[in-house]
């Protein structure tokens, strides 16, 4: 069942480069990054027509329904989970997890068994493999017509995430469960009215069943129709998930060897490092520079992290990176907590959506960035090129914004200029 590991968080042959549309005339406004909520902060949240529960028996008579098609499930792959190899729990809090293997396994039985099931692998996005079922759904409820899909998936615990939308005159409802094997403990329930819901031609699925604009959490739900392409996820991992979007402004600038505009490379300089070492970079040993409410980072240390990844000489680098001879150091800011109602933005996922290879041996990539949000599959789009080098290595080439909406793209100011 798995979708094929071609070598995309994400060659050989030319893939189109395609954008989503042409760049908007309207001005940009500057947003701001969002916060992430845990799950069960989430469950805390409720509306009238919601309704959530977790002790005892819910008074809902679907409850009873969804708990016996769980069971029915739970019990076609309880051997596989009994059996599986499982890790040690790191606190008294957390539960075993399961290879990714053993859980391929299971949605490989409950597919053959004929259930709608989304195929994970981490970390790639999941996806509906029973797609042509939801679209069948979909259209019945584009009719009015009465309908329901399931949607059931094996988290890495081995617990049983089972979901139930359905239509009829009074509107949409989703209905979910949460089943612990070996009935660990009891199944967690949800019933939600969904307030918004939309497919899109790329095959996405977005719902929303809490309030909108609730900075804690994205507004929509995702589920995807259909399987990623692991190369390009692979792409966007390699090459755009190092840097990012956040107070960093390589991908939302116009740039390219020669003409760096204003690119800031001293606000990668932390996520680079942490693509170098593997860890986050503390600046608690560094010196303070308190009129710039930055840090100075050793020149050796500072070039060692960020030269490798641009073509450029030493004098330029020095200049636009503001380097000070007389402490032989480079000033970074590193980012607060206030600093966050500045560049507050909406909720978006990178995705590679095509490549080209250029004679001169660097790839094109195009980017589009997917938001949970707005259930909008290209809030606004980028061309970034770079440069393969040896042993996995690469170097930023260029950038080329190439669409937004009217939404604008995220907060661009490099922080040396902040006040």
């Amino acid at each position: 069942m798995k979708y094929l590991k071609i070598a995309v968080f994400l060659f050989t042959s030319v893939i189109g480069l395609t954008a989503c549309g042409v760049i908007s005339k309207n001005p940009m406004p500057s947003f701001q990054p969002k916060e992430t909520i845990t799950t069960s902060e989430i469950e805390t949240v409720s509306t009238t027509e919601n309704e959530s529960h977790n002790d005892g028996l819910p008074d809902d008579p679907m409850f009873d329904r969804i708990e016996d098609r769980c069971k029915e499930i739970e019990s076609l792959y309880h051997t596989l989970f009994e059996s599986a190899e499982k890790t040690a729990p790191t606190t008294q809090c957390d539960y075993p997890l399961l290879s990714q293997s053993s859980i391929d396994s299971i949605e490989n039985l409950l597919y053959n068994a004929g259930y709608d099931m989304i195929d994970t692998n981490e970390p790639y996005p999941g996806y509906l493999t029973t797609s042509d079922r939801f679209y069948a759904f979909w259209d019945a409820v584009q009719q009015h017509k009465d309908a329901e899909q399931e949607v059931i998936m094996v988290l890495e615990s081995g617990c049983l995430s089972y979901r139930l939308f359905t239509y009829n005159e009074t509107g949409g409802f989703v209905y979910s469960m949460t089943y612990y094997p070996d009935e660990i403990k009891e199944p967690y329930y949800e019933k939600h009215e969904i307030k918004d819901w939309d497919l899109t031609e790329k095959g996405n699925f977005y719902y929303r069943i809490y309030p909108a604009n609730d900075k804690h959490y994205p507004d929509f739900s995702l589920i995807r129709l259909v399987a990623p392409n692991l190369e390009l996820f692979d792409l966007a991992f390699h090459y755009i998930y190092p840097v990012g979007y956040i107070a960093t402004n390589i991908f939302l600038i116009d740039w390219d060897e020669g003409n760096w505009g204003n690119l800031s490379f001293n606000d990668q300089f932390e996520y680079l490092y942490y693509t170098h070492h593997g860890k986050q970079f503390l600046a608690d040993n560094y010196t303070v520079l308190e009129n710039r409410s930055s840090y100075a980072i050793p020149a050796e240390e500072f070039e060692r992290i960020v030269l490798p990844y641009y073509n450029i000489d030493i004098e330029t680098f020095q200049v636009l990176a503001q380097y000070h001879a007389e402490g032989d150091y480079y000033p970074w800011r590193p980012l607060n907590t206030n600093d966050f109602v500045m560049l507050w933005y909406y909720n978006v996922e990178p995705e590679v959506t095509a490549y080209v290879v250029n004679p001169d041996g660097t790839m094109t990539l195009t980017v589009e960035m997917l938001s949970t949000d707005l259930k909008m599959d290209c809030l606004f789009a980028h061309e970034v090129t770079i440069r393969p080098l040896e042993n996995g290595n690469f170097q930023y080439v260029g950038n080329r914004v190439t669409y937004q909406t009217e939404y604008g793209l995220p907060y661009i100011i490099p922080r040396l200029m902040w006040n």
